[in-house]
């Protein structure tokens, strides 16, 4: 939700009209004809109203996520281990203490190959955003960068 700040100055910017001009080669202010100001004052449709003059392209890139690792799963899966014996041990009171624990336990041994396939999709996901961007900034049909 905007501001009572954008929302003024967003305002104001209707409630002015702007003749939009450019300059020659000759250094003379030419105006533009209708058409292409009514192109300029226009958004493009791929982008949100607030980005002024960026495109998806053009944001920034993502941070490169690690390879993913069977050790760095399980060590991501131990605090959910401990959070899911808690929550069993505190929900299923009416049922013994054994049974309670050997279903957490069961519950977060599932937690580290779900980690791990998680990690495994995004880095996948990455490669494949980053293979698709390279092409455009390479050099000649054929050639491909380093992987």
């Amino acid at each position: 939700m905007p501001t009572r700040k954008q929302k003024r100055r967003r305002e104001k910017d209707r409630r002015h009209e702007y003749e939009y001009v450019y300059v020659d080669e000759s250094g003379e202010e030419v105006e533009v004809e209708e058409t292409e100001a009514a192109a300029a004052a226009r958004p493009a449709k791929d982008q949100k109203p607030g980005a002024k003059g960026k495109s998806k392209a053009s944001s920034r890139s993502l941070r490169e996520p690690p390879e993913p690792s069977w050790s760095r799963s399980i060590r991501r899966a131990v605090p959910w281990q401990i959070g899911i014996v808690v929550v069993m041990v505190l929900l299923l009171r009416n049922s013994p203490l054994a049974s309670r624990l050997m279903i957490a336990i069961i519950y977060g041994a599932l937690f580290i190959p779900l980690m791990y396939l998680t990690d495994r999709t995004v880095r996948n996901r990455w490669l494949k955003q980053q293979a698709r961007v390279q092409p455009k900034d390479g050099g000649s049909k054929g050639q491909r960068g380093p992987r």
